[in-house]
């Protein structure tokens, strides 16, 4: 994986989670002002009856709208917010392969460099050691022609 290719992964993963929170966010506040739109609606109805019986009656029929209303409201946000977590989980999931494909690359480098390190260092060694016998057998060499 190529540390550009990591780079534009991260930034369209992050850019994909914010878009599942705003998406999220708007739903539940589209939802909410449309709940709201209802209970106002239902509340400010005129009442169609004169007699404190029928007025009773519809008060009851006005709350049972509302608690209608209200729990098919938290069934739909209890629905939306379970979707949302799925979609974040799946988000995560994708993140975190995301970062273990980066950090295998950063391990990757990381070992083709100390091999890189070693291997130079072992040539370096060798060759080291070869001008030393050779500097080794010339100063032999002169001192037995010296002699």
């Amino acid at each position: 994986m190529s540390s550009n290719g990591a780079t534009s992964s991260y930034l369209e993963l992050a850019s994909q989670t914010y878009s599942l929170f705003v998406d999220a966010y708007v739903s539940a506040n589209q939802r909410a002002l449309e709940y709201a739109k209802h209970v106002v609606e239902i509340g400010t109805r005129p009442y169609g009856a004169s007699t404190v019986e029928a007025a009773f009656r519809e008060n009851f029929e006005r709350t049972t709208e509302v608690m209608t209303l209200s729990i098919a409201e938290l069934q739909t946000s209890g629905q939306k917010t379970a979707e949302l977590a799925e979609k974040l989980a799946a988000q995560a999931a994708k993140l975190q392969e995301s970062y273990s494909g980066a950090l295998r690359g950063l391990v990757d480098t990381g070992i083709s460099n100390m091999n890189f390190a070693k291997d130079t260092a072992a040539a370096q060694f060798e060759g080291f050691t070869k001008r030393m016998d050779d500097i080794q057998k010339t100063a032999t060499a002169a001192t037995v022609s010296a002699n």
